[in-house]
């Protein structure tokens, strides 16, 4: 027969077995009532002008870490908040826009990849 003196453990008795070790709570789970934060950017200039995007265009993005070849990304850069299609040139990672194309920094960290475009507010 098993024992059964650590299933009835008390809280000051050690932890044998990894397993049983209590863990600390994950804090309440997001259900679909709860939406995930808005992030978006705003084009300020006319970097993005050959897809039709005027200054003031709202461009939604989801988090993320890693970015592939041709996808829209924002970036951030030291204080700098970039948004370009993510490439390679001459090796390096780059930003690339109407107007040109930006080499990142090591300290450059991909916060999302853009999902959805909305045109801008007319006044």
């Amino acid at each position: 027969m098993r024992s059964n003196r650590w299933s009835a453990r008390s809280e000051d008795q050690p932890c044998l077995w990894e397993d049983h070790v209590p863990r600390a709570s994950r804090g309440p789970r997001r259900g679909p009532d709860h939406a995930p934060a808005e992030r978006t950017v705003v084009v300020s200039g006319p970097e993005f002008a050959s897809r039709g995007w005027a200054p003031g265009t709202v461009l939604h993005h989801e988090a993320a870490t890693r970015a592939r070849r041709g996808d829209l990304v924002v970036v951030r850069d030291g204080e700098e908040l970039l948004v370009g299609f993510w490439g390679l040139e001459i090796g390096r990672p780059a930003l690339f826009t109407d107007a040109g194309s930006t080499w990142l920094g090591e300290s450059a960290r991909v916060m999302g990849v853009v999902t959805s475009v909305e045109a801008p507010l007319a006044f």
